[in-house]
């Protein structure tokens, strides 16, 4: 860093900060200083940016050491359809804390919080590190401009602005569910999703189900359905007409309202979960480990804090995370 210094007539703090891409450093000069480095063939040593890179995160105690966690769901209980909040949060929070970093809340969707005062909140407490995990179908945009931030997001779900993410792996748990059907010797299995759930989950279930059944002969293959949860009509016709031995849902549809309206009642026991639903009986579920999802998401957003990395990432990563299947408590 040295040479880089002579060469470039700046600082070695100033080759430091630049090669970090610290926002202190004027973008222009900040190139300028990483150009003369590719040109003298600077390259860092692996063990020396390890050291320094615990050096900072140590002389950044006397700064907030918090991960903000954005919240932007209005209400709480909205949000129990489509993600384990609780244990996510306490996953996120527990690995934080091993990290040397506490985790701070903010309510944004029920305190009804612009993007704009949230990024000045953030300013002001010096919490430029984030975690945004799955967001109500209002705030699959959120217009926050991520200008000297960098963070992490929990799913599918939020679209803008554009993060690393942390995910269940959703092709993979629902391919472990049909194995996991077929072995209990189910033949015809179905899939019944709403078209919002699909959409959230970027058709990944939709898609495993679709590969599957393909390995079936005609007789044993099941169309799925897309159906909203109160298609009482919909869900009944296609009972009729698929006639399926076992189920795939991520929500609660009314199979007994559906039932009414169907000559061949559907036994809701052999209903089988793609998302943990507390308190419902069935032959069993995926559990998508959201303490793992959490203490994950912690460790993307503070090693790009370690790496001083800023902004929206021009290519976003994606880390996937296994489901598990659970068997129904007896």
């Amino acid at each position: 860093m040295r040479h880089v210094a002579d060469a470039a007539g700046v600082s070695v703090s100033t080759v430091s900060k630049a090669l970090r891409n610290d926002p202190s450093i004027p973008l222009k000069r900040c190139q300028a200083i990483q150009e003369s480095a590719r040109k003298l063939g600077y390259r860092p040593h692996p063990m020396i940016s390890a050291l320094m890179a615990q050096m900072h995160h140590h002389r950044r105690r006397s700064d907030p050491p918090n991960v903000a966690w954005i919240d932007l769901w209005p209400a709480r209980e909205n949000c129990a359809a489509v993600m384990d909040s609780a244990p996510l949060l306490s996953g996120a929070r527990a690995r934080a804390q091993e990290l040397g970093y506490g985790l701070e809340v903010y309510p944004v969707g029920t305190e009804r919080m612009s993007p704009e005062r949230l990024r000045l909140t953030l300013a002001a407490r010096g919490q430029w590190g984030l975690i945004i995990p799955p967001v109500p179908e209002s705030a699959i945009k959120f217009p926050l401009d991520l200008n000297g931030l960098t963070g992490v997001t929990i799913g599918t779900s939020l679209h803008e602005p554009v993060l690393h993410r942390v995910s269940p792996n959703h092709y993979q748990g629902c391919i472990l569910a049909w194995t996991q059907l077929r072995a209990m010797g189910f033949h015809r299995i179905g899939l019944v999703l709403s078209p919002e759930m699909n959409l959230r989950v970027e058709s990944k279930w939709l898609g495993a189900f679709l590969a599957c059944q393909q390995q079936l002969p005609k007789r044993e293959r099941v169309a799925p359905l897309l159906a909203a949860p109160g298609n009482h009509a919909a869900v009944a016709r296609w009972l009729r007409r698929e006639t399926p031995e076992a189920i795939l849902v991520a929500e609660q549809f009314p199979w007994q309202q559906a039932n009414v309206l169907n000559r061949r009642p559907f036994d809701q026991a052999h209903v089988a979960w793609l998302m943990r639903q507390r308190g419902l009986r069935g032959l069993g579920g995926l559990d998508h480990q959201p303490e793992q999802l959490g203490r994950a998401a912690v460790d993307m957003v503070v090693a790009q804090i370690h790496r001083n990395e800023r902004g929206s990432p021009a290519i976003p990563h994606t880390v996937l995370i296994d489901a598990a299947w659970t068997t129904p408590r007896v």
